[in-house]
């Protein structure tokens, strides 16, 4: 009888634990998704304030616009490491129920990303906020490199400008004054750089390192992709979801380890690796790939043809297998312990 007691007891307290995991999980999941919205909205709203900015003018970073803007932005992409930091938490607090805590994970994840992202995605149409408006005018008195040459301004009116233009082989040329251009009204097409920046000044000296250039190159092209599909039609979106789907599995791999440091270390390692093999995917890196499925029956040519989908269920696959496999492992352990 005592040991029955004992065993109820057991179980009403896993409820009561598992419950409480329900909740601090889904509370941690709108404080997330609430103040990282806000912060990379006010981020964004800095970062265009910036990229407007032309040396010689009054810097304007500050506005309501700019920062909803950034919001509508931000949210989606704030979706995709959501499940990474949440899962962190689990791994952070031993006596969260592991189980509990990455089902509430897994569904809030994948039911805000089907169908809160179109939403911000719909606004972002509305709001215009992927238009990539014409630099402002810039300011005279200044080189700049423009289009690999560079330019001293003296006199700007819209595209119009005035002063010399200097090649960009000035400096290993013998006959250098054939390298030097007279600009007097000339007409010259303005364009933001790669990074959106209206002033060249701006962007040389803004310029991220090349790993955070590459990240952030991969984060813009699952974001443009994803406002693509959410736009074509349901049946896209939910294929494109099975990145979403991928990055929640990794809750199978929450306690692979016993050690948390390892286990935290796979949490960040996977996300990454997928959100890499995706945008590699979404950029043409695996046409060889496809057309090798392809080229091997004409059963597998769906699967070639959707080939983000089918290899972000092979993902999914290998982590349920391995976190399976490393949970009879351990109870193995455990009971090996207890005998």
């Amino acid at each position: 009888m005592r040991k029955r007691g004992l065993l109820r007891y057991l179980g009403f307290c896993a409820r009561i634990i598992g419950m409480k995991t329900v909740l601090i999980e889904a509370l941690a999941f709108v404080l997330i998704c609430v103040f990282g919205t806000a912060a990379g909205g006010f981020l964004i709203m800095l970062y265009c304030g910036v990229s407007n900015f032309v040396v010689g003018c009054p810097l304007d970073l500050f506005s309501a616009r700019g920062f909803i803007d950034g919001a509508v932005i931000i949210f989606p992409v704030l979706l995709l490491f959501v499940p990474m930091f949440l899962f962190l938490t689990l791994i952070r607090h031993p006596r969260y129920n592991k189980i509990s805590g990455a089902t509430t994970i897994a569904l809030l994840s994948l039911a805000a990303w089907i169908f809160l992202a179109p939403i911000s995605h719909e606004m972002a149409k509305s709001r215009n906020v992927f238009y990539r408006e014409d630099p402002s005018e810039l300011s005279p008195g200044y080189f700049r490199n423009i289009n690999e040459k560079n330019y001293y301004f003296t006199f700007l009116t819209g595209n119009y400008a005035s002063g010399i233009k200097i090649d960009g082989d000035y400096f290993f040329s013998n006959n250098s004054e054939n390298h030097v251009h007279m600009l007097d009204n000339n007409y010259i097409r303005f364009r933001r750089d790669e990074l959106g920046f209206s002033d060249s000044i701006v962007g040389e000296n803004l310029t991220p390192p090349a790993a955070l250039l590459n990240f952030m190159r991969g984060v813009t092209v699952i974001q443009q992709k994803a406002y693509e599909a959410s736009n074509a039609g349901k049946i896209e979106w939910l294929l494109f979801s099975s990145l979403m789907a991928a990055l929640v599995a990794m809750g199978a791999v929450v306690s692979a380890s016993e050690w948390k440091l390892a286990d935290a270390f796979y949490i960040t390692f996977d996300s990454f690796a997928i959100m890499a093999l995706n945008a590699l995917c979404l950029l043409g890196f695996f046409e060889k790939a496809a057309d090798a499925i392809r080229d091997a029956g004409t059963f597998l040519e769906p699967a070639a043809n959707h080939f983000q989908v089918t290899m972000n269920c092979a993902i999914i696959l290998a982590l349920v297998f391995m976190g399976t496999f490393k949970a009879i492992i351990h109870k193995a352990k455990k009971n090996r312990r207890n005998a």
